[in-house]
């Protein structure tokens, strides 16, 4: 017993007391890490050394948790890998693993998740009613789903890296936010996550932007179940199965300046999808590049350019009271095509570009007319043809 306890003393040091009053702890390996985490006051530093660490860790002290060398914490199936349940935590450095566990549990505020490789998890990294946490640089792979937020606000989720988020569960994703407002997504790097690499249900005034999206199996980027009034900016998605972007049942959103090339839909508004902005994108090697569809009504569509997809602009049988103009529809098998009601494809003094331009476009599919079609040099606007 004795020989057991100098081990422990040895392996956990007690550096020093810094100006702020915080003590810094180094954890060797053969220690436990929660042994020190129990001993650890407020504001201390728990400093773990390169290794492999076979525990669940449960943080109830607002401490500095920094892996040095990236330490492996491998809970197996104890648990979590680990749990954060006090505001202000700092985790850095790790790299977890959880067999069909969670690799990071959030349930504390203004906690910040930084530079850890997070794999084979069931979730890794999980947000339950929490508020200002940042999450950021950090690789997670090979999970189910990569980071999920529940019932969360105000959290900003940036410059991470999701691959290969998909492992034998169905409705899969990179990153998942059911019942979540105000969050940030931005500049995150998604590849190969499932059905979908970023998918909101029933979450409403998040910001989606600057995130690199591709080889979903559905969706880039999915919104369903009222998720309202987001903002969905300056993202790319390539070469997702069923679509780019994607709207179900959602409303009053703003899809604008996006790159949506090589997809089944560039933008697909679905299911009662009314009064969204669709502004600004370029859609290219889609079969749609903008598809509207099942009673997707009252949503402006301007300053889109589709080049070189199948059909530019098609707009299903009960897609209805849309406004069309100020796109140019340039290349495309069917620039536009319309089996809709009562869908304006000018606004009166301003239609759309066309590349097989005629004075008056009749759209086909239904009754559709662009009155006041725009062609290079007419005035209303130039057009030059991206490189």
């Amino acid at each position: 017993m004795k020989s057991g306890v100098c081990w422990l003393a040895l392996a956990i040091i007690i550096i020093s007391a810094s100006s702020a009053g915080a003590t810094v702890v180094k954890v060797q390996p053969g220690a436990s890490i929660q042994a020190a985490l129990d001993r650890a006051g407020s504001g201390d530093i728990i400093e773990v050394q390169g290794g492999v660490y076979r525990e669940s860790l449960n943080i109830t002290k607002r401490i500095v948790l920094e892996g040095k060398d990236m330490p492996l914490l491998d809970s197996g199936a104890i648990g979590d890998a680990i749990t954060l349940k006090e505001d202000g935590i700092v985790v850095t450095g790790f790299d977890i693993r959880s067999t069909r566990r969670t690799g990071i549990d959030v349930k504390s505020n203004n906690s910040v998740i930084n530079k850890n490789n997070i794999s084979y998890c069931a979730d890794g990294m999980r947000l339950e009613g929490t508020r200002n946490c940042t999450i950021s640089s950090n690789v997670i792979s090979n999970n189910t789903n990569g980071i999920s937020l529940a019932s969360s606000e105000h959290n900003v989720i940036t410059s991470n890296y999701l691959k290969d988020n998909n492992i034998g569960e169905s409705k899969d994703c990179g990153i998942f936010l059911l019942k979540s407002n105000y969050n940030m997504i931005s500049k995150n790097d998604l590849i190969q996550n499932g059905d979908s690499s970023i998918s909101l249900r029933s979450s409403s005034n998040n910001t989606i932007e600057d995130n690199n999206i591709s080889k979903s199996d559905w969706y880039g980027i999915s919104l369903e179940e009222s998720s309202n009034d987001n903002v969905i900016l300056h993202n790319s998605a390539i070469g997702n199965g069923h679509g780019g972007i994607s709207l179900d049942s959602s409303k009053r959103n703003v899809i604008s300046d996006n790159i949506a090339k090589d997809n089944e839909r560039g933008i697909y508004l679905a299911f009662d999808s009314n009064d969204n902005a669709v502004e600004r994108n370029n859609l290219s090697l889609n079969d749609k590049g903008i598809h509207l569809a099942y009673h997707s009504s009252n949503n402006t569509i301007t300053d889109n350019t589709a080049m070189k997809n199948t059909y530019g602009i098609y707009l299903a049988f009960s897609a209805g009271w849309n406004k069309i103009f100020s796109n140019y529809l340039i290349d495309n098998s069917y620039n536009a095509y319309d089996l809709g009601l009562r869908n304006n494809w000018d606004n009166g003094v301003i239609g759309n570009y066309y590349s097989d331009l005629g004075h008056v476009v009749y759209i086909p599919g239904g009754s559709g007319v662009d009155r006041h079609p725009l062609g290079i040099g007419s005035g209303d606007i130039t057009y030059e043809y991206p490189t």
